[in-house]
C-alpha cells in the first residue's frame, strides 16, 4: 500500500475544552501532522474555513449542540468555506446522544468518541484516505452514501466527491477540491437529487393508490396530497434553464393533476392517472447510465428513505 505523508496536511481543529483539544492535537501529532489551525470558538472556524483551505476538519461535538451541526450543513452546502466536500470527523464524549440522527443527517464523515486511542483515530483517518464513502444527495439529505456497500452496488447512484485529504497525503491531485471538480461534482449531484426526488414523488403517490382500500385513507388524504406538492414543488425548484424543457412539463401536467384532487374524496382513477404522469416524471428523470427505471430498480422504502443512513454512523458513535 502506498504510504501516507501526513505532514503537509492542514487540520482544522476545534473544541471548545482547551486540555481536551491539545490532547487531541498530541495524538494527531503522533500520527505524523504537523499543521494545525486548532480554535476553541466555532465563529473562529467558520473565519478560518472562509479564508484558508484545509485538508481535514476534526470538531468537537457537546452534548448540547453548540452550533457544529449547523456548521457542518452550511460547508456542505456552500454556505461556509471554501470546500464543501471537506473531509469531517466529529468527536464526542456522550455515547447516549438524542441528537443521532441530527448527527447522522447533518452530512458528516466519521465520528469518534472519547476517550480514543491513537490506533482508532488512525483508523478513521485512513478511512476517509482510502475509504470514504461517496456522496447521495436526495430531498432532504446531502452527504455520504450510509448504504452498505452491497447496496451501493445494486443501485450506483453515489458521486465520488473531491477528497483534501486524499490529494494532499498521497499527491492524488485528481481528487483534489478545485473549483473545477467542486463544480463537476455538484453537477452530478444535482442530476442524482432531480432523479431521487423524481422517485420518491412517484412512491408516495403509489402509497395513496394502494391505500385507497383502507377506510382510514380519508382521514390523511389531504396531508398526503399536500407532501406530494411539497416534493413536486422542490423538484421544480431544483430545475435549472439548461435543464431538459420535457421535465418542466412534466412536472407541470402532475401539479395540474395532483390539483384537481384536492376537496375531493380519495379517487381510483384521479390516482390512477396521477401515479401515470409519476412515472412518466420518474422514466425522464433516470441517470444516463441507468437502465429502464419501469422495472424499479429501488422498490419500496428504499425509494423514499434512501437517506435513511442509520446503519454505519450509529454502529461508529456506539462503537
Amino acid at each position: 500500500m502506498q504510504s501516507v505523508d501526513y505532514t503537509d496536511a492542514n487540520v482544522l481543529l476545534f473544541d471548545r475544552t482547551g486540555p481536551v483539544l491539545r490532547q487531541t492535537m498530541s495524538v494527531l501529532n503522533m500520527l505524523g501532522f504537523k499543521s494545525f489551525a486548532d480554535v476553541q470558538e466555532l465563529e473562529a472556524a467558520r473565519q478560518i474555513l472562509a479564508n484558508q483551505r484545509m485538508d481535514v476538519a476534526i470538531l468537537a461535538l457537546e452534548a448540547a449542540d453548540c452550533g457544529v451541526l449547523k456548521l457542518i450543513d452550511d460547508i456542505r452546502h456552500r454556505r461556509s468555506g471554501l470546500d464543501p466536500f471537506l473531509p469531517i470527523l466529529l468527536t464526542a464524549w456522550d455515547a447516549r446522544l438524542k441528537s443521532v440522527r441530527l448527527v447522522i443527517d447533518s452530512g458528516v464523515d466519521d465520528m469518534l468518541l472519547h476517550p480514543f486511542s491513537i490506533n482508532q483515530m488512525r483508523a478513521r483517518i485512513e478511512a476517509l484516505i482510502n475509504a470514504r464513502k461517496p456522496f447521495v444527495v436526495t430531498e432532504d439529505y446531502f452527504g455520504p452514501d450510509r448504504r452498505a456497500s452491497s447496496g451501493i452496488q445494486a443501485d450506483p447512484s453515489s458521486i465520488i466527491v473531491p477528497n483534501a485529504l486524499l490529494a494532499r497525503t498521497r499527491n492524488h491531485r485528481d481528487a483534489a477540491p478545485s473549483s473545477e471538480n467542486i463544480q463537476a461534482a455538484f453537477s452530478g449531484l444535482r442530476r442524482l437529487k432531480l432523479r431521487n426526488m423524481a422517485r420518491r414523488i412517484w412512491y408516495l403517490i403509489n402509497c395513496l393508490k394502494e391505500a385507497l382500500p383502507e377506510p382510514t385513507l380519508i382521514h390523511r388524504y389531504e396531508d398526503e396530497l399536500t407532501k406530494v406538492r411539497g416534493s413536486i414543488r422542490k423538484y421544480e425548484k431544483a430545475l435549472l434553464p439548461e435543464d431538459d424543457k420535457n421535465l418542466a412539463a412534466l412536472c407541470e401536467s402532475l401539479s395540474g393533476a395532483l390539483a384537481k384532487l384536492f376537496g375531493l374524496p380519495p379517487d381510483a382513477e384521479g390516482l390512477e392517472l396521477l401515479e401515470k404522469r409519476a412515472l412518466a416524471l420518474r422514466v425522464a428523470s433516470k441517470l444516463d447510465n441507468e437502465q429502464s427505471d419501469s422495472g424499479d430498480v429501488i422498490r419500496g422504502e428504499k425509494v423514499v428513505k434512501i437517506n435513511n443512513v442509520g446503519g454505519d454512523l450509529v454502529q461508529a458513535v456506539m462503537g
